[in-house]
């Protein structure tokens, strides 16, 4: 088996081996394969500049001084912390500049067989440019968020230029790629979703005794939903669902899993609905404890929306695959990449977008009917194998670099 040289331009890695995020996973599945790995990615304050991660090499380019200033890529993400500040938008020109002297080092000094931007903007965008110059082969993997901020500020041409000189195009669900082509990416685009589950963390042999011992849950029955509190992930839909579904199930009880700038926002809706016994936002959950939390609940809800930005889950929706490697029943709305991990009464029960009554008797439903459960865990199980695992996923990404290569 030939092993490959592979260089990752990422926004943002993590720091610590025992953290966990799906660019590292996505990263260390290569690793893992025997392939030699390299990631360049921008620095934040209190991040060590260079290091090893559990073995995958990392180095972090600073691109405003003092450390402190820079607020452009890590916390909500590039895609959100855009929209939040003037300032931030400033710092995308050092942020180019400064990334693209990196890039240039590690490109002249690994000698990568080939280059793989996470996101065609900004790091597509750095790697096209110096294609020009380097030769080198370039693959670059659509997310979706910097379609719909391409689309919005009417700058097609951040994504498309840098797809154009691109050797891969990847997208992570249909629906990226729909928006891509209606963008005006013109070229060859393949769906592979590169945010895999990893099934040593997320599987059947997790326990959740400890989870409902400590929420002092007895027979209730647990709605989960595991996500950041912002608007795209329709959280407050799913709160308003839940006094229709304590009509029929008077013990369910949801878990709101996350943190997030509308903790507030729906709080209060949990307070005016007189929720506050049936509803827990336990905020963000520890990585280790997370697993948990999935084998604990009876149910797995995503309830995501078309927010007012335009936006959704651009991917398939890692918490959904994470329920389902964790032999969960899973509802989710018809949005975005969901549709390419969910399908309809076969791994999962799919419901329009902001429908509370549609989502309380899909839910109710799950937790009412076994046969139906048994066949949608069975099915998700099965889904998770084939088509979410990390494993699969950099297997099918190391076909295409091959035959690009």
């Amino acid at each position: 088996m030939i092993k490959l040289r592979i260089l990752f331009l990422s926004s943002t890695f993590i720091d610590k081996k025992e953290e966990a995020d799906f660019i590292y996973e996505f990263v260390k599945s290569f690793k893992d394969k025997g392939h030699r790995v390299l990631v360049i990615s921008s620095h934040s304050k209190g991040l060590p500049k260079e290091q090893f991660v559990n073995g995958i090499r990392v180095k972090r380019f600073q691109y405003l001084w003092p450390d402190s200033m820079q607020g452009l890529t890590h916390k909500a993400g590039i895609a959100q912390n855009l929209q939040n500040s003037v300032l931030v938008k400033m710092q995308m020109l050092p942020y180019l500049f400064f990334g693209a002297l990196e890039a240039r080092k590690a490109i002249k000094e690994f000698k990568p067989d080939i280059v793989e931007a996470m996101w065609a903007f900004p790091q597509g965008f750095i790697a096209a440019f110096l294609k020009k110059f380097m030769g080198f082969k370039l693959a670059i993997h659509l997310f979706g968020a910097e379609v719909y901020l391409a689309k919005k500020y009417k700058m097609a041409f951040l994504v498309t230029w840098p797809a154009k000189n691109a050797d891969l195009i990847t997208a992570n669900s249909r629906a990226t790629k729909k928006s891509a082509v209606e963008l005006g990416i013109k070229k060859k685009i393949n769906t592979v979703f590169c945010g895999g589950i990893n099934t040593k963390r997320f599987n059947q042999k997790n326990k959740g005794g400890k989870v409902r011992k400590k929420h002092k849950l007895g027979k209730e029955k647990m709605i989960l939903t595991v996500g950041r509190l912002v608007e795209r992930k329709g959280h407050v839909y799913l709160v308003r669902a839940m006094p229709l579904i304590l009509k029929k199930i008077p013990n369910a009880k949801l878990f709101i899993v996350g943190s997030g700038p509308l903790e507030k926002e729906i709080k209060s809706e949990v307070k005016k609905l007189g929720l506050e016994k049936s509803v827990v936002l336990t905020g963000r959950v520890a990585t280790e404890i997370l697993p948990n939390y999935y084998a604990a609940a009876d149910v797995f809800c995503l309830p995501a929306i078309i927010d007012s930005r335009g936006e959704t889950e651009g991917g398939q929706g890692l918490v959904v695959g994470e329920a389902m490697a964790t032999g969960k029943p899973v509802v989710a709305s018809a949005v975005g990449g969901i549709t390419d991990a969910v399908k309809h009464n076969w791994n999962g029960l799919l419901v329009k977008e902001k429908n509370e009554k549609q989502l309380a008797e899909a839910i109710c439903k799950v937790l009412s009917d076994k046969k139906l459960r048994e066949k949608l865990t069975k099915n998700g199980l099965r889904f998770v194998k084939e088509e979410a695992s990390y494993e699969s996923g950099a297997d099918k990404f190391l076909k295409l670099f091959k035959k690009v290569i």
